[in-house]
């Protein structure tokens, strides 16, 4: 199996909510899981990404953010990644997703809300979907 940058990019984004908070609970992974199947996330081939898919992408993500080390500040490296997904269709779902996440565990974090709170401003939130609202971004 092999996963587009873009999805890659996405998966990174849905992860970070699971993420934020420093726990990785169970029913953040079952509604990670489903909030990539009603995105329709597909690999490369076009194939729906499985539980196991998405349970092996999360887990090496996870492994790569262990032994990575950056010089970039990892909210500069947040602000680059959301604003790479900011041409994403339909971003009212990618947000509802982040909600579905967050709420797994029972509890809405602080970090959890600050992340959602940023994605919908860098993603200019207000006026979503109005033809032309995008963010230009600099080559």
């Amino acid at each position: 199996m092999i996963i587009s940058e873009d999805t890659q990019k996405m998966l990174r984004l849905l992860s970070q909510v699971i993420l934020a908070d420093g726990h990785i609970y169970k029913t953040e992974m079952d509604a990670l899981i489903k909030g990539v199947q009603d995105l329709g996330l597909l690999d490369e081939a076009g194939n729906a990404l499985t539980p196991h898919d998405i349970t092996k992408w999360f887990n090496g993500y996870l492994e790569t953010l262990n032994i990575k080390w950056s010089k970039t500040p990892k909210d500069v490296e947040l602000t680059r990644l959301i604003l790479t997904l900011a041409e994403w269709p339909n971003k009212q779902s990618v947000v509802d997703t982040l909600e579905k996440i967050s709420l797994a565990d029972n509890e809405f974090h602080a970090k959890e809300k600050t992340l959602i709170s940023i994605v919908k401003t860098y993603w200019q939130y207000d006026g979503l979907d109005a033809p032309g609202s995008k963010i230009e971004m600099e080559p």
